[in-house]
């Protein structure tokens, strides 16, 4: 697979990736308390449905297969509804059938891309690690967890879209690339600094966010509990 290639792959994965972290925002968007919820009960449900559908992922058959069993049904259902219509001779089912397989083979191909090896074989751990991370982090410096959710979708989105375009030399004992970190630290900082006009915090947090993507177990969780732990320690402002 050459770099466009993979740079497609880890740019829908990323996508994935930002419309998922959008949930965690929504306590900084909207007034959760009308509803009878607190920032800290939002995330602990949040961390409460993802760990549920990880555990039925992991001793069930995975959430993909499942989809392309459902796919296949699909297909074969409407092929024999249309073999049984009237009006069945004047439409092409074997046309019919051969798009509808390519549709399949699209998507099975698309999920193939998408899923990590290890996501395949014990479940969509990162998801379940950044719930929980984002929720720890929440519990330890309250409002401060904004500095982590905007870290780890900044930092964790550029940094892997630039080492998959650029990346050449590797960090001392890390997968993770120089120049994907650099990408990631520039794209944060900057965001950071249009947040807090604060450059040497900004700068901070980032390269903590940094560090914690490269050498952190799991970046996922991570990222947000040490970027927010940072920005507490530094007495950053709150973002709005």
């Amino acid at each position: 697979m050459n770099r466009i290639q993979q740079l497609k792959v880890v740019a829908l994965r990323k996508l994935i990736h930002v419309v998922l972290s959008v949930f965690l925002i929504i306590p900084f968007i909207i007034n959760i308390n009308a509803y009878g919820l607190s920032t800290t009960l939002y995330f602990t449900i949040i961390t409460l449905g993802v760990s549920v559908i990880y555990i039925i992922q992991v001793k069930r058959p995975i959430i993909t297969l499942v989809l392309l069993d459902a796919l296949t049904s699909a297909r074969r259902s409407v092929l024999q509804q249309l073999t049984k219509s009237p009006i069945s001779s004047a439409i092409p089912i074997e046309v019919l059938d051969d798009g509808l397989m390519r549709l399949e083979k699209t998507v099975k191909d698309l999920l193939e891309s998408v899923e990590r090896d290890y996501e395949r074989r014990g479940g969509y751990l990162g998801i379940l690690m950044g719930a929980i991370g984002v929720l720890v982090s929440q519990l330890l410096t309250g409002n401060y967890v904004i500095y982590g959710i905007i870290s780890i979708i900044v930092y964790d989105t550029m940094s892997a879209l630039g080492g998959t375009l650029i990346g050449r030399v590797k960090l001392p004992f890390s997968s993770a690339t120089i120049e994907g970190m650099l990408v990631g630290m520039v794209a944060l900082a900057i965001i950071l600094y249009i947040f807090t006009n604060k450059l040497i915090g900004s700068l901070a947090v980032t390269v903590v966010a940094a560090l914690a993507e490269a050498y952190g177990m799991e970046d996922n969780l991570a990222i947000p509990v040490t970027t927010s732990l940072i920005a507490m320690v530094l007495r950053l402002p709150l973002i709005p």
